[in-house]
């Protein structure tokens, strides 16, 4: 009996492992690949029998940008674009624009309308007339203003430094089906626990945020 048990497993394991390679295969050229579950979520890698009978399917977008880490203090961080992004647009005190008052080339932070919302975050944007404004975020959550992302026409890409963390950014766009994606890449401040983990994620059109590696 317990033979008779060995060899229905068995068979039971080379029937799962007998399913077409064709199933899970895709071209390198589609793109890195990820499984995105029914919540949105994704996992890095293409998804396995399991998460397949779980509801996942693969999907692709580009590859995500080279942003390597910063060499420490006193390193060599990104350079700037040769094509830097526009400044933020003037705002009024208190329009709720998420831009909030002050100057005409420097936006107060307010929280408004930020589509980022756990907490230990390194980056935020938040909508404000005319587009976008990301915000650099240090280790202590206090904030200070990055590139603005103007809504037309869209930046191709922005590469530049958190000074407040001396953590690489890059900011460009991908597309995703018939959606054009902004995607963030960037890393949490180290700590005594983790050394330049990865923070990238896409914000559709209608702003809703995915994460792929956080």
């Amino acid at each position: 009996m317990t033979r008779l048990r060995l060899l229905a497993s068995l068979a039971v394991l080379i029937a799962a492992f007998a399913i077409p390679a064709s199933v899970f295969a895709h071209p390198s050229s589609e793109g890195e690949g990820y499984c995105q579950f029914p919540d949105g979520t994704l996992t890095a890698g293409h998804c396995s029998a399991s998460d397949h009978a779980r509801g996942g399917h693969d999907t692709h977008i580009p590859p995500l940008p080279g942003v390597p880490p910063p060499s420490g203090p006193g390193g060599n961080p990104l350079p700037p674009s040769s094509n830097p992004p526009p400044p933020p647009p003037s705002s009024n005190p208190d329009d709720g624009s998420g831009g909030g008052g002050g100057s005409d080339s420097t936006p107060v932070y307010t929280g408004i309308d930020c589509h980022i919302t756990h907490a230990a975050r390194p980056a935020q944007i938040c909508s404000v007339e005319g587009g976008l404004q990301y915000w650099f975020i240090g280790a202590d959550g206090s904030a200070q203003p990055g590139p603005f992302l103007p809504d037309s026409p869209r930046i191709e890409r922005y590469e530049g430094t958190n000074p407040m963390t001396g953590k690489s950014v890059v900011i460009d766009y991908v597309v995703e089906g018939d959606k054009t994606l902004l995607r963030v890449s960037t890393y949490y401040p180290d700590n005594e626990y983790d050394t330049n983990k990865p923070y990238v994620f896409t914000l559709d059109p209608g702003h809703n945020v995915r994460y792929i590696s956080w």
